[in-house]
């Protein structure tokens, strides 16, 4: 079967990151510099758009028959983010040059690829990562930031003769510029080439799934644009408040909210021992006892202007398309474990309410964004009322709602399922029929050997704290980060008791974690297969592969067994492997343990049950929006889709997950929340 590799090149007054890629291929700006394109191992060719500086009129590209005949045959064509592709083919090459369509269901990606792989998703870091020769040329990469911008951009006002203004784009059109973005993208077609023949497809099922995210990313997230112009002044007006407050709070010495190394300074100089302004930083300082109370005020007004309300609203804004709706905000298999995440929007990161908690606290303080006063007397204050409308501004249009399920603690009866802690698996039967016990209160119970009826609300939370920080091999850090989140305020010594209650009541998870441990050292020293319960790993050439329950497997890049120290001070030989560093983006080599990867195999295959569930409820015929973790949103005709049907949807489980108890439960309206 022939391949076809693509990439396009393009030029644009409209700002990729910003508007994002539906709104850049559909603007009028935006153009093909150059195509570059190869058929299986033939080297590449390049066509370049000879109008460029020409009349807009004549549409000059050069005569590419073998590539069009291959895309209207419906031909595999593979490229590094293959969206790009898709789009730019659709709505510049079709629309203006008339192309051929390009099919979803004939594109391959490349990133998505990697991905599955745990490998780098750019194509610069996945070249290096892959040791190929020829990898992305960065020095034309650089060129091509030159030239795919306008040079300026030049206003021309109305003439006295009554004709309009008029906005003149410059472009670059440096011969030689020019010549090294050709070379540029004919290289990009050797690099991903050669990154495809090193790397495995997408099974069939994995394909599928990528074409769902696709569809789903193009239907886009509506969202209430007038209200969000109404809040984005709000945000304004407050920024102005909030820094006239630290001007007068600090005698001048602090500009504003914002200006970081000037109040740490200040709050230095008033005696204050901090690190920095940082939301941890700020939390800890209002915590000691002692504080100046100018200082705890300057604090607070920080906390309060560092909301991320501003960032969140200007990303709908900017990103939203002149339907209303903001495309591309899911990024299929975005963490190693295949869960995805979120892009633009990032609606997979919506700060819990803290004041907006009861119903119609949402739709009241949107009605009064114009009165900033109102929100203070009724809610608090205004930056953190917006931050708590954040989802109410995801909002379905006129005549339609959102019918919205997640599943109920799935990573607690994940890993219960995983490890065979079958105690746990009954109690979360028992409370889904209705008959068992609050399984916060029953941890709590296990745990210290009381009856679940004398567990207070209380120990409740505690007990919350513990199945959610516990579950992974946490300790006494784990359960203290976690219990700042949940208001649990215990001593060291008394998160440490927990935590071995919490072992002793859950002696199946315990000695899961040790199991897979050895079992994936195991695998990376013999290079035999070895299992742990529903787990199996095998290591072929540079990568160690796992296979969980549903036959999808993890990739753990160039693994190697080397020692490393352990929180406790001793040398222990670990699984390490190379990744993706999240905070430093970089390629690197990590280490890992049997609590974090009983973490991966839980999310690996909450993640299997999600995606499960989210192709099962689109060939029933309900559009999904968007997804979060273990949250589902559909958007239907106003009273047309039952919240049932959507939740016995997710809980109709595929064959490999006979035995897992699984329960989901939802709303449905047309304001975004969590319930």
């Amino acid at each position: 079967m022939t391949i076809l590799h693509l990439d396009f090149e393009t030029r644009s007054a409209c700002d990729l990151k910003a508007a994002g890629l539906a709104n850049y291929a559909a603007d009028p700006s935006t153009d093909v510099l150059c195509v570059a394109y190869a058929f299986d191992d033939a080297p590449p060719a390049l066509a370049r758009n000879h109008h460029l500086g020409g009349s807009r009129g004549v549409d000059t590209f050069d005569f590419l028959a073998p590539v069009f005949e291959h895309i209207r045959g419906g031909g595999p064509v593979y490229a590094h983010n293959a969206a790009f592709e898709l789009a730019i083919g659709n709505e510049v090459m079709a629309k203006r040059y008339g192309w051929p369509t390009l099919q979803l269901e004939q594109m391959r990606c490349t990133m998505a690829m990697a991905l599955a792989m745990g490998l780098p998703a750019s194509l610069e870091h996945l070249s290096a990562a892959l040791g190929i020769e020829k990898q992305k040329d960065m020095s034309g990469h650089r060129v091509m930031l030159q030239l795919c911008r306008p040079r300026k951009v030049v206003d021309h006002p109305p003439r006295h003769d009554g004709s309009t203004g008029y906005q003149e784009i410059v472009w670059w059109d440096d011969p030689d510029k020019l010549a090294t973005l050709y070379a540029y993208c004919k290289q990009d077609v050797e690099a991903e080439r050669e990154c495809h023949r090193r790397m495995l497809e997408l099974t069939d099922d994995e394909q599928e799934l990528w074409r769902l995210y696709a569809r789903i990313n193009e239907r886009g997230i509506p969202v209430d644009l007038p209200n969000i112009d109404r809040a984005m002044d709000l945000v304004d007006a407050e920024r102005k408040r909030l820094d006239e407050a630290m001007r007068a709070i600090t005698g001048n010495t602090v500009a504003g909210c914002t200006d970081v190394r000037q109040l740490t300074a200040w709050l230095r100089y008033r005696g204050v021992t901090i690190a920095g302004v940082a939301k941890a930083d700020v939390l800890d300082a209002l915590s000691a006892d002692g504080l100046p109370d100018d200082c705890r005020q300057a604090l607070l007004l920080r906390q309060e202007a560092a909301k991320s309300s501003t960032a969140k609203l200007k990303a709908m804004r900017s990103g939203a398309s002149p339907d209303g709706r903001v495309r591309g905000c899911i990024q299929h298999h975005g963490a190693h474990t295949g869960r995805s995440a979120g892009r633009r929007v990032q609606p997979l990161n919506m700060p819990r309410p803290s004041v907006l908690k009861k119903p119609g606290h949402v739709e009241d303080a949107i009605a009064h964004l114009d009165d900033p006063q109102y929100l203070d007397m009724m809610y608090g204050a205004p930056m953190t009322v917006l931050a708590d409308c954040l989802r109410g501004v995801i909002c379905a249009p006129e005549g339609h709602e959102f019918v919205c399920c997640d599943f109920s603690n799935i990573e607690g009866r994940v890993i219960a399922w995983l490890a065979g802690e079958n105690w746990k698996l009954q109690a979360f039967r028992d409370f889904d029929a209705g008959v068992g016990s609050d399984l916060y209160k029953l941890a709590y119970a296990r745990a210290f050997h009381i009856h679940v009826d004398d567990v207070d609300d209380r120990m409740r939370q505690v007990g919350k704290v513990m199945e959610l920080a516990l579950a992974y091999g946490g300790g006494i850090g784990a359960f203290q980060t976690m219990a700042r989140g949940y208001g649990v305020d215990v001593s060291d010594a008394r998160a440490d008791e927990l935590k071995d209650a919490w072992r002793k009541a859950h002696p199946k998870i315990v000695q899961f974690w040790y199991d897979l441990e050895r079992a994936a050292i195991e695998a990376v020293r013999s290079g035999a297969k070895t299992k742990c319960r529903s787990i199996t790993f095998v290591k072929r050439g540079s990568f160690l592969f796992a296979r969980g329950p549903s036959g999808r497997v993890m990739v753990y890049p160039y693994p190697e067994i080397r020692p490393v120290k352990t929180p406790w001070g001793a040398m222990k030989d670990a699984l390490t492997y190379m990744s993706v560093d999240s905070i430093s983006r970089k390629w690197k080599r990590t280490s890992t343990y049997g609590g974090s990867l009983a973490e991966n195999f839980t999310q690996f295959t909450a993640r299997d049950i999600q995606t499960a569930a989210m192709l099962r409820i689109e060939k029933l015929g309900h559009p999904i929006v968007f997804e979060v973790y273990d949250e589902i949103v559909v958007e239907a005709p106003t009273g047309a889709l039952q919240v049932d049907t959507v939740a016995k949807a997710m809980t109709t489980l595929p064959p490999w997950a006979k035995g897992l108890p699984v329960a989901a439960e939802g709303w449905a309206g047309r304001r975004y929340r969590k319930d």
